[in-house]
């Protein structure tokens, strides 16, 4: 099952990190928008592809960023759920993702 979803989201962000477009093919790590310690869960629609690792690159930009990163949608609150969450994507500019492995347009939040 995670094999799958990781599969859908690297496939999704196209080998490439989510917040700034690196090509990732390593150093890579799958970011949970929605964090595990806030209830977040492997869903496709809650995962990124970020360059760097929790403490490094863009992974660890939105860990210690938080404000910055929820602005962005790089971190969901723990009320929210992540598929209605925009996100600033690198490669396609404001939008949704979803638990198909999508991201659909959207408009930017208010």
């Amino acid at each position: 099952m995670l094999a799958q979803r990781n599969r859908l989201i690297d496939y999704r962000e196209m080998q490439a990190c989510a917040r700034c477009g690196a090509e990732i093919w390593n150093n890579g790590s799958r970011h949970h928008r929605k964090l595990r310690s806030r209830g977040g869960g492997d869903e496709v629609s809650n995962g990124v592809l970020l360059c760097g690792s929790g403490t490094t690159g863009c992974h660890g930009w939105a860990h210690a960023n938080p404000a910055a990163a929820t602005l962005l949608g790089f971190i969901v609150p723990s009320t929210a759920d992540p598929a209605r969450v925009p996100i600033l994507h690198a490669l396609y500019g404001w939008v949704l993702l979803n638990d198909e492995g999508t991201a659909v347009e959207c408009a930017p939040p208010d």
